[in-house]
């Protein structure tokens, strides 16, 4: 059985999201939450559903840009879609605390993106402090199968709403939710740095990566009948599953007792 993102009910998925995100910011007596609003597809999805399952009020987006590397037009779109669900929203701008750190740092281009990750995660968490609420991770079950995200950066959250989804599949719902045709149809990307694009850094379309992602679950790949591209993409897939496992684990604890 192959896997298409149009068989699924999302009235019924929305319905669970909305209960699951109401529920958790219940269960941690927590006044709210708070988001980082990119201008992308998965942040502003979370962001919709957020605003369906608890007041407006308790609702704040950070939008943290920082100048050369964001897309002015993914900011517009962030504040945008902010004003569209009617929620406060701040804009903090990332250059000059982005700049003390490599004062003291060398420059290498990853682990200056990996660093950009984990100040804006370390900003989202001050601000959920200072206001008693929760941090919601915007990650989709694609990115997160693959490790596609920064450890202790967009990775580190206190709740994922959309996790359990493949990418496909949060396009489909970013339609039912009403959002904008210019994010819902816009290239995927952590943009760490200039020109920074998922599908380009994947090396392949998420129509193909979602694809052989649940035939992986599903146990259903079957190679014999995979071309050569599609073989190369199986052996890249595994390869990143593999180097990014740790991504996805608790640190070890050295047992003594």
């Amino acid at each position: 059985m192959s896997y298409n993102p149009e068989d699924y009910d999302y009235s019924i998925i929305i319905k669970k999201i909305e209960k699951f995100i109401l529920q958790k910011v219940m269960e941690s007596n927590s006044n709210g939450i708070v988001i980082g609003l990119s201008g992308g597809i998965d942040s502003s999805v979370c962001l919709g559903l957020a605003s369906r399952s608890i007041p407006k009020h308790n609702i704040l987006g950070l939008i943290m840009p920082i100048e050369g590397i964001t897309p002015e037009e993914d900011e517009i779109d962030a504040i945008d879609l902010a004003k569209q669900f009617n929620v406060e929203y701040r804009i903090i701008k990332l250059n000059k605390i982005s700049q003390e750190y490599m004062k003291k740092l060398n420059k290498h281009k990853i682990a200056q993106g990996n660093l950009l990750a984990r100040i804006r995660m370390s900003i989202l968490y001050y601000h959920a402090n200072l206001l008693n609420r929760i941090v919601i991770g915007t990650g989709d079950k694609s990115e997160y199968m693959l490790g596609y995200f920064t450890k202790f950066g967009d990775g580190a959250a206190d709740i994922a709403p959309i996790a359990d989804l493949f990418k496909t599949q949060v396009r489909i719902l970013s339609k039912k939710l009403e959002i904008s045709h210019k994010i819902t149809n816009k290239k995927s990307g952590p943009r760490l740095w200039e020109n920074h694009n998922a599908e380009d850094e994947l090396q392949m379309t998420y129509e193909d990566i979602d694809q052989l992602l649940y035939s992986l679950i599903t146990n259903n790949l079957e190679e014999e009948h995979l071309s050569k591209q599609e073989l190369k993409f199986i052996k890249l897939i595994n390869k990143r599953i593999k180097d990014n496992k740790h991504k996805k684990e608790l640190p070890e604890i050295c047992k003594i007792n």
